[in-house]
C-alpha cells in the first residue's frame, strides 16, 4: 500500500495522479494544478529545409555557406529533438505520479 511520504502526513489516501485528474470536474481549480505537461508543439521542417538549402548550396559552388547551412539544419532538428525527449520524460514523470487526497501534494 502508498502512503504519502510527507512526515506531517503519511495519509495512505492516495491516487494515481492521472486518474485523479481525469475525474475532476472541468470547473475544479485543482485542474489546472495536476494538468499534465504540454506536448511541445515541434516541427522538424525548419530543420530539413535547412540540410536541403545547404545541400542545394553545396552543389551549386558555394561549399562554405552550404556546410554552414547544413549544420545549422542539423543542429537546429537536434535542438528539436532534445526538446521532445525532455518533454517526453517530463510526462513520463507525470504519469507515474500520485497524489496524497489527504494534503494534495504530489510524488
Amino acid at each position: 500500500m502508498i502512503a504519502c511520504p510527507s512526515p506531517k502526513c503519511s495519509s495512505p489516501n492516495v491516487a494515481d495522479l492521472p486518474h485523479y485528474w481525469q475525474s475532476l470536474p472541468s470547473e475544479s481549480p485543482l485542474k489546472a494544478k495536476y494538468a499534465p505537461p504540454t506536448r511541445p508543439k515541434v516541427s522538424y521542417w525548419a530543420a530539413v529545409a535547412g540540410i536541403v538549402a545547404g545541400v542545394l548550396v553545396i552543389t551549386g559552388g558555394g561549399v562554405l555557406l552550404g556546410l554552414l547551412l547544413t549544420v545549422g539544419g542539423a543542429g537546429w532538428g537536434a535542438v528539436v529533438y532534445k526538446a521532445v525527449q525532455w518533454a517526453e520524460a517530463q510526462r513520463a514523470a507525470w504519469e507515474s505520479s500520485h497524489v496524497c487526497l489527504a494534503c494534495t501534494g504530489t510524488f
